[in-house]
């Protein structure tokens, strides 16, 4: 006999996207690398398609009313050999010493002894568990919505650590634990490639492009434009930038940030 009784009522999981620059308190969660993808450390994952090594998380909302709702963020630490790599891995450093600090209750500018032990770390496994608030960022996903094939599903991402320094963390740490912006959830628009001299879209949005209707011919103009003309340009948006990188592999006995 199976007993259902007292079990509660059924609730939903689909607790939503998170509104960009909200800030909310996440509790950490390591993803352990698939079978054969294991890099220097049992934690981290290799990259399929570069040198790179990464520490896969998910970061879980643990408080307000997007408790349960779950963010992805990859933390790359080692096996850069690109500029920009090394870049990627110089904030990813930056964001678990953040982290660190605030699990620990450190100040970000506090060198006390006391302090600087508390951002050290034995291994990566240190780092499962730990809760901190961070501002979030809205971000297009890889798959388009069923229901809207021109538009992509909207995922939220981690943005910064916010820390002792940041003004909103006493507030943080007080019922509701949360601070939800009154920013709209943003759209991003399929697009195969962006017209020339067109806006960019809101958050980084793909631009999109104008289609002629099918056998149509397009119209000629009465005079061609001068030789010199400068032909309109299209700029790349800030996120669209490739990600930087560095050489040398963190130890796995002491990581020290």
């Amino acid at each position: 006999m199976l007993d259902f009784n007292g079990v509660g009522q059924q609730g939903t999981t689909a607790v939503g996207v998170i509104p960009p620059d909200s800030m909310v308190i996440v509790r950490l969660h390591i993803i352990m690398p698939a079978q054969g993808s294991t890099g220097s450390a049992v934690e981290l994952t290799r990259s399929k398609s570069s040198t790179m090594e990464f520490l896969a998380t998910e970061l879980e909302v643990t408080e307000g009313q997007f408790r349960g709702a779950k963010i992805y963020h990859r933390f790359n630490v080692g096996g850069d050999s690109t500029p920009g790599q090394k870049k990627s891995v110089e904030i990813a450093k930056r964001q678990l010493c953040a982290l660190l600090e605030v699990s620990r209750g450190v100040s970000p500018d506090d060198a006390s002894p006391q302090a600087t032990e508390a951002r050290r770390v034995n291994g990566w496994a240190d780092f499962e568990g730990m809760t901190f608030p961070i501002l979030v960022g809205c971000r297009a996903s890889t798959s388009v919505k069923k229901t809207d094939p021109a538009h992509y599903y909207v995922n939220n991402t981690l943005m910064r650590v916010v820390t002792q320094a940041d003004g909103e963390f006493s507030t943080l740490r007080q019922p509701p634990y949360e601070i939800i912006s009154a920013q709209p959830i943003p759209e991003f628009p399929v697009s195969t490639a962006p017209s020339a001299g067109s806006a960019t879209q809101l958050w980084g949005a793909p631009q999109a492009q104008a289609q002629t209707g099918w056998g149509s011919v397009p119209a000629q103009p009465a005079t061609p434009p001068p030789a010199s003309a400068p032909m309109p340009g299209v700029q790349t948006p800030s996120w669209a930038q490739p990600a930087p990188a560095q050489q040398a592999q963190p130890s796995m006995d002491q990581v020290p940030f």
